[in-house]
């Protein structure tokens, strides 16, 4: 039986997505998954702008062979990479899918400006007006109708995205980023799209959106009660670091629907992340899941991982996301992950990529064509 995260699924006991050997290490088992479609067309924008897509998955430890086969599903972790390489490959937030590219900053700028509101209504007009102000590729709106809220957007040259996969990824992010302004998902009427019905993978759109959709529409929008924005910001500046340093990863799913123990921990500890990183052990972990430490093993040791895995896990996602970011030296980086010395950092680095963190960073600017950054 699988479950369902958000536009993901979750695997029943079983590996899916992985690769032994790479530049990028395995994931943990038993993460959300998503279908090959949205593996494709994340590298679509870029190979369209010349960047080779088969460097592009090699940087995560995918092949061609598997995100091309319509029965593949991978995971989420490694998708959120990908997209995170795009960014750094295009230096363009949109992909290279809408007609004008966004600076890769732009959303986290938009999320400051949004947080200072005492309500989602006006969280989500500065957050339109911010997009209005900063680009024409794409126009966004949010209006009142009777009872529903709708928030809508429509892209200039929609022929920069066929396939329409930005259009479903900027109404995803949109939707986990409200529900994290409001502490609770919007309850949503309906979600329209102003192109034909995708029999392909029109099933991830029920995990995606969970109400009912329709194709054809007069425009790309998501329909929500409207008195869910009269909620208040529930969040802070230091809850905003937290999500953006795990951007795209915590748009892209909804853990509290995830039974994985694994999940739950991994969630617990970027909640709660801080530079440096300094983890709970596992008893205090164990107290917060309501249950003993001998359970919280066992429960682990039955989804093939430890809670050790779980932190290594952890530190390389933000160390590859920190050499991506291409703003901080290795030693910093180091100091960030929590390790005293750069040179544990680096055996650490080469166990997990094959790589030490100079030689990963010096070839992406290589097969990317990205200067280094001042001191770095």
């Amino acid at each position: 039986m699988r479950r369902s995260v958000v536009g993901f699924v979750l695997p029943a006991r079983r590996r899916i997505g992985y690769k032994a050997s790479g530049p990028a290490a395995p994931c943990p088992p038993l993460m959300p998954t998503s279908c090959s479609h949205y593996f494709m067309e994340t590298i679509r924008g870029a190979e369209r702008a010349g960047v080779a897509p088969d460097r592009l998955l090699a940087n995560v430890g995918l092949t061609r062979e598997q995100v091309f086969d319509p029965q593949w599903r991978g995971d989420v972790v490694l998708l959120a990479r990908l997209v995170q390489l795009v960014w750094y490959a295009l230096d363009d937030e949109f992909m290279g899918f809408v007609a004008r590219p966004a600076k890769p900053g732009t959303f986290a700028m938009m999320t400051h400006c949004a947080l200072q509101s005492k309500s989602l209504a006006d969280a989500i007009q500065k957050g339109v007006r911010f997009y209005d102000l900063v680009t024409d590729g794409l126009r966004m709106d949010l209006s009142i109708e009777g009872n529903d809220a709708k928030l809508s957007v429509d892209f200039k040259d929609p022929a920069c995205d066929p396939d329409h996969y930005f259009h479903e990824f900027w109404l995803t992010i949109w939707l986990r980023f409200i529900a994290w302004l409001g502490g609770a998902t919007p309850p949503l009427r309906r979600a329209t799209f102003a192109y034909p019905r995708p029999d392909k993978y029109v099933e991830e759109f029920r995990h995606m959106f969970r109400c009912p959709y329709e194709f054809e529409a007069p425009t790309n929008a998501l329909v929500f009660e409207a008195a869910f924005l009269s909620r208040p910001v529930v969040r802070n500046r230091e809850e905003l670091k937290r999500l953006l340093a795990a951007a795209p990863l915590g748009f892209m799913m909804n853990p509290s629907d995830d039974a994985s123990v694994a999940r739950r921990i991994r969630t617990i500890l970027m909640a709660d992340r801080k530079l440096p990183l300094e983890f709970p052990t596992v008893d205090e972990i164990a107290g917060r899941l309501n249950m003993t430490e001998q359970t919280l093993r066992r429960r682990l040791k039955k989804e093939s991982i430890s809670y050790r895995a779980i932190k290594e896990t952890i530190r390389r996602d933000v160390a590859v996301q920190k050499l991506i970011e291409n703003r901080s030296s290795v030693q910093d980086i180091a100091y960030q992950l929590g390790y005293s010395e750069s040179r544990a950092f680096s055996r650490a680095f080469q166990q997990w990529t094959g790589e030490s963190p100079m030689q990963y960073r010096s070839r992406l600017r290589a097969q990317f064509g990205r200067p280094a950054a001042p001191g770095a």
